[in-house]
C-alpha cells in the first residue's frame, strides 16, 4: 500500500470518530444535512489531496535522491584524479 493511501486511510479514520458521534441525530432525521454532507466531502476532497501530494514527493524524492548520488560520483571521481596526480608529483619531486 503506498503511503498516500496509507495518509488517506488514516484521515478517514480520524474523521470517522466526529461522524460516528453525530450519526445517531442524522438516522433520527433519516437523512444527512446539507452541513454534514458538505463536511464530509470536504474532509473526503483533504484526503485525496493529501494522498495525491503523498504519491508525487514518493515519486519526485528518489529522482533528486539519484541526481545528488550522481554528482557525488562524478565528484568523488574529480578527487580521485587530484589525489593520483598529487602523488604522482610527490614520487617525481622525490625522484629529483
Amino acid at each position: 500500500m503506498h503511503r498516500g493511501a496509507w495518509v488517506g486511510a488514516f484521515l478517514l479514520a480520524m474523521t470517522f470518530p466526529a461522524g460516528a458521534q453525530t450519526a445517531p441525530a442524522a438516522e433520527e432525521r433519516g437523512s444527512f444535512s446539507r452541513a454534514e454532507i458538505r463536511e464530509l466531502m470536504d474532509a473526503v476532497k483533504a484526503t485525496a489531496k493529501a494522498s495525491r501530494e503523498n504519491v508525487d514527493y514518493s515519486r519526485v524524492v528518489p529522482d533528486i535522491l539519484f541526481q545528488i548520488l550522481t554528482k557525488l560520483d562524478k565528484i568523488e571521481d574529480k578527487l580521485d584524479k587530484i589525489e593520483e596526480a598529487t602523488k604522482a608529483n610527490q614520487a617525481a619531486a622525490k625522484k629529483r
